[in-house]
């Protein structure tokens, strides 16, 4: 019966990396970004003159990982980007009617449904299962892993190389 459970958890586990996976192949093929690049650019969306600090911030990713973002995002016309008017080290992103029309026609992220479906739990099932996915992450030796709440397929978004690079960096 122990064997049953095991399996039943890892095959649970390459569900949700698949799951993950696929919604990142699709986004990428419809809408030729990464979720994390959707995610950056929904930012920018509902904040008019954000910074890459805030957006950073927001989405807990290192300032190299979002300047990496935003340089996709310009080299696309997806957003536009102007220097504060006291302060020129202050950059103020925006996005661009183009980048609207990406945003309007881009599939649901899968993130958007989890947060769904997380958020109407009661509070005592939320923290069960963040304490659960926790202890998997133990499981696994993946608990120092830098990782920000965004669900995204590595290999999308940078080569590998620079994934092990930021997890040198002592940004935060």
């Amino acid at each position: 019966m122990e064997d049953n459970h095991l399996e039943e958890a890892l095959v649970a586990i390459r569900r949700v990396m698949r799951a993950t996976e696929i919604n990142s192949l699709s986004l990428a093929k419809k809408s030729q970004l990464t979720p994390t690049q959707h995610i950056v650019l929904q930012i920018i969306a509902n904040k008019k003159h954000t910074t890459p600090s805030h957006i950073s911030y927001i989405t807990t990713l290192r300032h190299t990982t979002i300047a990496t973002v935003i340089n996709k995002l310009l080299s696309r016309d997806l957003i536009t980007r102007e220097k504060g008017i006291n302060d020129k080290r202050i950059q103020y992103l925006n996005i661009t009617e183009e980048g609207l029309k990406i945003l309007e026609s881009s599939p649901d992220v899968l993130q958007d449904k989890f947060k769904e479906q997380f958020s109407s739990l009661n509070d005592w099932e939320q923290s069960m299962i963040v304490s659960c996915l926790q202890r998997v992450a133990r499981f696994i030796d993946a608990e120092e892993i830098d990782a920000a709440p965004i669900l995204d397929y590595g290999g999308l978004n940078e080569e590998p190389e620079e994934y092990l690079n930021e997890e040198q960096d002592s940004f935060k």
